[in-house]
């Protein structure tokens, strides 16, 4: 089964061209529009028709040699994947190495009967491994990486005694109250940067072009600054864009999320119109990340993610894989740390002081001002309340940061306060930790404050302005916890 070199199912070759297509038409789009306002109708129709056929040609070379040049088999516990035209290489993975198998079904994939499958390791490249196969080619690869798995050693923390064909169904109505109590204010950073490529592309335009589109923008701000209502009407209305947005980006993504789990696996599956799955092994999880904001505390709700090491998937924050919804942070904490975690007393504990609030608010607050002078000087005087209103909400939020930062020491366990406005709880194993570090700064000689850095293999926590005495005895407990 799977013992010989083989290459992945047929109809691998249509999704392949089709995810390359669909690659090629960002680069070429800007060009074809381009060509529509610049060039003669002649040259029009000619540019026009070589960008098509680049578009539809292009990719199918790519898909074909993309397809006949890889292989995979199975050999000795191992996944062998065999890849290269001119320089033919076999990368092995371990499959006991592998820390999450993550799937892929989107709308080519269901129509062809296909699944995308991710091997995901502690190597240094994003993805190691992606194959495209059938159900039935799937199922026996699936079999055999199920053999290969190892149990898990028995421990005094071993998890709960939970059923393995035991399923969680997270309802799409808590999935939608939770996400509208997200910080929507991302949103605005995705909109800039929107705006951003979009005059990135100014730099082709002619002196004719950029005269008329400044005159545009003066007339506009003109506008805009002799009725500050229509600057408030303008922001109304790019929030509720926004947040329509956001919610269909959640929904897309984890909309009829489930879960089935016994005490050694996790298996997730979600997704609209793309169905996706990923799995998390009880010994491969390094944090486990909850945040409640005001909102998410007066609902009831919570976010969580599981966190593997950072170079297992490589992905950005906005990529991984969030549970919105219902507080279920109990039953993963029950999962994870065993039954006890709750009772669990507490070894130390030790709070940031006054230096996170200064820090916090010190550069954002030279920036602001800074900008203040400038639109001052420009004689634009209504947008100055922009960032007079941001150093304003500097002052709560570094409070806020200040009261949640704190690190709290327990049994076989440890946790992590941080967080701004919303309280973020990071639970982490001693087992999981890599590098602990005391950083002082000129100040330390005054105050006697320190910062403690924790660093595991899935991300770094500071906690600043910690007493001197009380980081050290803190970092010595979590180089050596006590038994």
């Amino acid at each position: 089964m799977l013992s010989h070199p083989q290459r992945m199912s047929p109809a691998a070759l249509v999704i392949i061209y089709a995810k390359l297509f669909k690659r090629s038409l960002g680069p070429l789009s800007f060009p074809a529009f381009y060509s529509l306002f610049t060039s003669t109708s002649e040259d029009r129709v000619f540019i026009i028709l070589m960008i098509i056929g680049l578009c539809l040609f292009v990719p199918f070379i790519l898909a074909l040699l993309s397809y006949f040049t890889k292989k995979f088999y199975i050999k000795d516990g191992n996944l062998i994947f065999i890849y290269g035209l001119i320089n033919r290489e076999n990368t092995i993975v371990p499959l006991d190495h592998v820390h999450s198998l993550r799937t892929e079904k989107g709308i080519w994939f269901r129509l062809l009967d296909m699944r995308g499958i991710i091997f995901d390791t502690l190597a240094t490249r994003q993805e190691e491994i992606e194959l495209i196969l059938d159900e039935y080619d799937w199922k026996r690869l699936i079999q055999v990486i199920e053999k290969e798995e190892k149990p898990l050693p028995q421990s005094e923390s071993e998890p709960l005694e939970n059923n393995p064909t035991a399923t969680i169904h997270f309802p799409n109505k808590n999935l939608l109250l939770a996400a509208l109590c997200q910080n929507h204010l991302k949103g605005m950073a995705v909109l800039l940067s929107l705006l951003a490529v979009i005059f990135g592309s100014f730099e082709n335009l002619s002196k004719d072009q950029y005269e008329s589109i400044l005159e545009w923008l003066d007339s506009f701000l003109d506008m805009l600054i002799a009725s500050p209502s229509r600057i408030v009407s303008t922001l109304i209305i790019v929030y509720v864009v926004i947040l329509v947005m956001w919610l269909g980006k959640i929904i897309l993504r984890y909309y009829d999320t489930t879960m089935s789990h016994d005490k050694q696996l996790l298996t997730f599956t979600y997704g609209l119109l793309t169905r996706s799955s990923c799995r998390f092994f009880h010994d491969k999880i390094c944090t486990i990340w909850i945040k409640r904001n005001f909102l998410e505390k007066k609902f009831g709700f919570s976010t969580l993610m599981l966190r593997q090491a950072l170079n297992v998937t490589a992905l950005k924050e906005e990529e991984n894989m969030k549970l919105y919804g219902t507080d279920s942070s109990s039953f993963f904490l029950r999962w994870w740390l065993g039954e006890d975690y709750s009772s669990a007393e507490d070894i130390i504990s030790a709070k940031s002081g006054k230096g996170v609030f200064f820090r916090h608010i010190a550069i954002p607050t030279i920036i602001a001002l800074a900008v203040c002078i400038l639109l001052y000087n420009l004689q634009l005087y209504i947008w100055i309340l922009f960032p007079l209103l941001y150093m304003l909400i500097l002052i709560p939020r570094g409070i806020c940061t200040m009261r949640h930062s704190r690190i709290i020491l327990k049994h076989n366990y440890f946790i992590v306060h941080n967080g701004a406005f919303a309280e973020i709880d990071n639970y982490i194993k001693y087992t999981d930790i890599e590098v602990v570090q005391i950083r002082r700064t000129p100040f330390t000689r005054r105050f006697h404050r320190v910062s403690l850095a924790i660093s595991t293999s899935g991300t770094t926590f500071i906690i600043g302005s910690l007493k001197e005495e009380e980081a050290t005895l803190i970092r010595e407990l979590l180089i050596n916890p006590k038994e």
